[in-house]
């Protein structure tokens, strides 16, 4: 088979998840990239913005934007410290744990679909081979933070 044609389908495959995952952030009631904010938050309850920057590896500034929007929209609260005004504590609402919640249900939904008829053998067979790809790709070994800021820049600059 031609490399093209096979780079093309992996590609295709990413675009198609890409877009039911974004889809079902939007049946959910949120937009892409706060789902991993709102699991953040929910595991890291009372966490500061500033960490939560930190951990998302993006500027302070778009996680005060996006924060404002999440908080408008009922999904967390800010509580300021008691001893620094300058920093805000972040809780999931109840509204936000339900919208995770949704989100989750419909995203294992996608995979299970992706994964339709299946073996478990060959589901290891494709990790392997996809672990094999992502080697021979990775040459420059490529940190978890570069990887991740290329990837959520798009993410966090749309909201």
């Amino acid at each position: 088979m031609e490399l093209r044609k096979l780079v093309q389908e992996l590609i295709s495959i990413s675009v198609i998840h890409r877009y039911r995952i974004t889809k079902a952030a939007s049946g959910a009631g949120l937009y892409f990239g706060q789902p991993m904010i709102l699991e953040y938050v929910k595991d890291h309850e009372g966490c500061t913005q500033k960490e939560l920057a930190t951990a998302m590896h993006i500027s302070p500034a778009s996680i005060a934007v996006t924060i404002k929007r999440i908080e408008k929209a009922g999904l967390i609260t800010r509580t300021p410290d008691e001893t620094d005004s300058r920093k805000n504590h972040l809780c999931v609402t109840e509204k936000g744990l339900d919208s995770l919640k949704e989100f989750r249900k419909i995203c294992d939904a996608t995979d299970e679909d992706m994964f339709r008829g299946f073996s478990s053998e060959e589901r290891e067979t494709l990790h392997n081979l996809l672990v094999r790809l992502h080697s021979n790709l990775d040459s420059e070994k490529l940190t978890c933070e570069e990887i991740h800021n290329v990837l959520n820049k798009e993410a966090f600059d749309n909201d």
